[in-house]
Order: structure tokens, then sequence, then C-alpha cells
């Protein structure tokens, strides 16, 4: 099932892992982020990097806790 509203549908089940670290982030859990996948979500535009310290963006606020 592709929403094309959600940025991460188009990845399939790796979109569980990526939303995962989407939550990693917003609760401040930098020890476990998996870098690869911080990497490809700041390339959607859901996460930046501010004094190499990652934040959701307003897109990745609202992608985190989609159902």
């Amino acid at each position: 099932m592709e929403n094309d509203s959600d940025p991460l549908a188009k990845f399939g089940l790796d979109a569980i892992d990526l939303r995962w670290t989407l939550k990693d982030i917003a609760g401040k859990r930098a020890w476990i982020i998996n870098k690869q996948h911080l990497a490809k979500l700041i390339d959607l535009g859901l996460v930046e990097m501010r004094e190499d310290v990652p934040y959701l963006t307003v897109a990745g606020q609202n992608t985190v806790w989609r159902g």
C-alpha cells in the first residue's frame, strides 16, 4: 500500500527502520542513531543537523508519528 503523502512509503519494509530512526532523533537518543539512515533522512528533508545534532524538520515531525 503506497501513500503519496508519506515520504517513507517508497522504502517498503525499510520504512520501519527509518521511522524508528526518526523516533530515536525525536527522543534525543543520539547514541543509537543509524548513520546510514540519518543520511537518507537528511536527503529526504526530514532531518537537519544543527551543531552536529540531528533535529526533525517540520516534515520529519509530521512523518514520525504517522501510522
